[in-house]
C-alpha cells in the first residue's frame, strides 16, 4: 500500500474573470461558475479518492474549494499557512497591463529558472520550498494507506511539484479551476522523502529514480470544457 495526495486547483475565481493581479492573502472570492464547480467537485468525489485529512490554502478561493469536499466526508478543513499561491509583491492590484505581462512572463519562466523575484514579491524556489513545508506536514500527519486532499493553486503547484516529485515535466499546464492531480508517496515516513531539486536544474534530469514522491495523474477531467474550465 501507499499513501497518496490529491493536489485540487481551486475553482474558478474572479481574478480568473477578470484577470486583475490580486495575489495578497485571504483574495478573492470564487465565482459564480466557480461556486458551481466545487459543489459538483464534492458531489462527483471518487470513492478510491475518499480522504482522511482535507487541507487548504490559507485563501479563500482555496479554503472554499475546500469546503464541500470536507463537509462531504464530515472532515475539519486543515489550513496551512504556507500552502498560498505566489506572492507578487508590489504589483499587487496593479491595473497597468505592462505588469500583468511580468507577472505572466516571470511565472512562465520559474518553470526553467526559479530565480527571477517578482519586485517586493517572491521567487520560484520559494514556491518550491513553501509547498516542500506543506508536503512533509500532510504526509506527518497521514497514516498508512491513508489519502489527504489539499486544496491549492495553479502557479504553485506547477512551478514547484515537478521539483519535489517524480515524473512530471517541468513544463506541464497548469490545472484546470476544480482540476486534480494525485501524488503517491510510501506508507511510513518523511525523512529525505522530499528534497527539491536544485534551484536552477540541468535541463536533463535524471533524479526522477531517486524521489520516492510521484505524481501518478496530473489532469482535470472530461467535463472541463463544458464547464468552462480553463
Amino acid at each position: 500500500m501507499s499513501r497518496r495526495i490529491v493536489l485540487v486547483r481551486h475553482g474558478q475565481s474572479t481574478a480568473n474573470v477578470d484577470h486583475s493581479l490580486t495575489c495578497a492573502i485571504p483574495g478573492v472570492p470564487l465565482s459564480p461558475l466557480g461556486e458551481r464547480q466545487v459543489v459538483r467537485l464534492a458531489a462527483d468525489w471518487p470513492a478510491e479518492y475518499a480522504p482522511d485529512t482535507v487541507w487548504s490554502s490559507p485563501m479563500a478561493r482555496a479554503m472554499r474549494t475546500a469546503e464541500p469536499i470536507a463537509a462531504r466526508y464530515r472532515l475539519p478543513v486543515r489550513v496551512h499557512p504556507a500552502g498560498h499561491e505566489a506572492l507578487i509583491g508590489t504589483l499587487h492590484g496593479s491595473t497597468d497591463p505592462a505588469d500583468a505581462a511580468l507577472v505572466a512572463t516571470t511565472f512562465a519562466r520559474w518553470r526553467d529558472d526559479p530565480t527571477p523575484r517578482l519586485p517586493g514579491g517572491e521567487d520560484g524556489t520559494d514556491l518550491v520550498h513553501r509547498l516542500r513545508t506543506v508536503l512533509l506536514d500532510v504526509l506527518a500527519d497521514l497514516p498508512a494507506g491513508g489519502t489527504a486532499v489539499l486544496v491549492g493553486h495553479g502557479t504553485l503547484f506547477a512551478v514547484a511539484v515537478p521539483r519535489l516529485a517524480a515524473g512530471l515535466s517541468r513544463h506541464v499546464p497548469e490545472l484546470p479551476n476544480a482540476g486534480r492531480a494525485v501524488l503517491e508517496a510510501p506508507d511510513t515516513g518523511t525523512a529525505g522523502l522530499i528534497a527539491a531539486r536544485s534551484e536552477a536544474p540541468a535541463a536533463d534530469d535524471t533524479m526522477d529514480s531517486e524521489r520516492p514522491l510521484r505524481v501518478l495523474c496530473w489532469a482535470g477531467d472530461r467535463r472541463d470544457e463544458r464547464e468552462g474550465r480553463a
